[in-house]
């Protein structure tokens, strides 16, 4: 039973708390953040220091990003990779991941989450609530897939991409590196990158500067 710190102290981070807190894996789960010392409890979990503070703690802890802006999360993960950082993977116990799946470092699956066989999950992803990954499928580092999204088997999804609530994506397309898919959108062809699409079935809406 370890230390697990949570970098950042945001509603994201709550709920990777709770994640933490139902594998029963952890007897402190503690969080940093900048808003340290205005803020030191995130709810019922304290608040301990500030993000930059990380090193005085890697002998002691385990780590998790909990920013939900994947450009952040992707810097930070850099940061902590590059010390002797001890950082997890999180996985709810109501999760359904399988055996012959590739899961990377970072990852948090939340709960009533699926990733099927075959599919590999790249460093720093979010997989939130009931979202479902398929067979083959690829997620590029620091994506985001959102609460009820779907994704069929055999999708490549870039780096950095966001997955809107609810969305729907066919099977054997690719989904483009920091392109954002818009709530309930429904992908049935492929994506250019740093892109917004939606609607259904979803179309280019707009260049994303990132």
């Amino acid at each position: 039973m370890k230390t697990l710190i949570i970098v950042g102290a945001g509603g994201h981070g709550r709920v990777v708390a709770d994640c933490a807190e139902a594998t029963k894996q952890y007897n402190s789960i503690v969080f940093i953040d900048d808003c340290y010392p205005q803020r030191i409890k995130n709810l019922h979990w304290d608040i301990i220091d500030t993000t930059n503070s990380f090193e005085k703690y890697i002998t002691n802890a385990d780590f998790i990003v909990a920013f939900g802006n994947n450009k952040l999360r992707a810097e930070t993960l850099e940061k902590l990779s590059n010390t002797k950082a001890n950082i997890i993977t999180l996985i709810h116990p109501s999760a359904c991941i399988s055996e012959h799946a590739n899961v990377g470092q970072g990852v948090v699956a939340f709960a009533n989450s699926v990733v099927n066989i075959g599919a590999e999950i790249a460093n720093g992803c979010i997989i939130n609530t009931s979202a479902t990954i398929d067979h083959d499928c690829v997620v590029g580092s620091c994506t985001h897939v959102s609460p009820g999204a779907n994704v069929a088997g055999g999708v490549s999804i870039g780096e950095q991409a966001w997955i809107g609530i609810g969305a729907s994506i066919i099977e054997y397309i690719s989904i483009g590196s920091k392109t954002h898919i818009a709530a309930g959108a429904a992908v049935t062809q492929s994506t250019q990158d740093n892109a917004l699409y939606a609607g259904v079935p979803a179309t280019f809406k707009k260049i994303i500067n990132s």
